[in-house]
């Protein structure tokens, strides 16, 4: 398996890719948003983080940190249909994590549904809180990610 990772930048090739991804997946669900909403909030800023893998030179799957309310969030992890089972969502959250501790950060969170719990346990993920439908999980950061 060969797999890279880069950022996802304002001038990034895979940027509209990632923004049809999360518009399809997430957005498309919200009133008023477009994929060009979706494409305006993606690049990496001071508040985010995004990021993409590449399987076999090929675009996979994407995710990115946040920081809001004092807290770093994991957020918007998609593995693309014909590239799931190969283990690109570990290497998502590995990467995520391995960026916050760059980042200062020694908590990485996130809010996920209770149907993806047993896949962010075993990327050391526990449950800390619930907040309307969704499950809060944190996981504390150490070097040996």
């Amino acid at each position: 398996m060969c797999t890279s990772i880069s950022l996802l930048l304002a001038e990034s090739k895979e940027l509209q890719q990632v923004a049809n991804w999360y518009y399809k997946q997430w957005d498309s669900k919200q009133l008023n948003t477009s994929v060009s909403d979706v494409t305006t909030k993606l690049s990496s800023t001071e508040q985010r983080v995004g990021f993409v893998v590449h399987f076999n030179e090929q675009l996979a799957g994407a995710a990115e940190i946040k920081f809001n309310n004092g807290r770093c969030w994991l957020d918007g992890v998609y593995v693309d249909d014909g590239f799931r089972g190969k283990g690109l969502a570990e290497v998502l959250v590995n990467f995520a994590k391995q960026r916050a501790i760059e980042l200062g950060w020694s908590f990485l969170n996130l809010k996920c549904e209770p149907h993806l719990v047993a896949l962010y346990q075993k990327y050391n993920f526990e449950i800390v809180e619930t907040h309307n439908d969704k499950l809060i999980m944190s996981c504390k950061l150490t070097a040996d990610v």
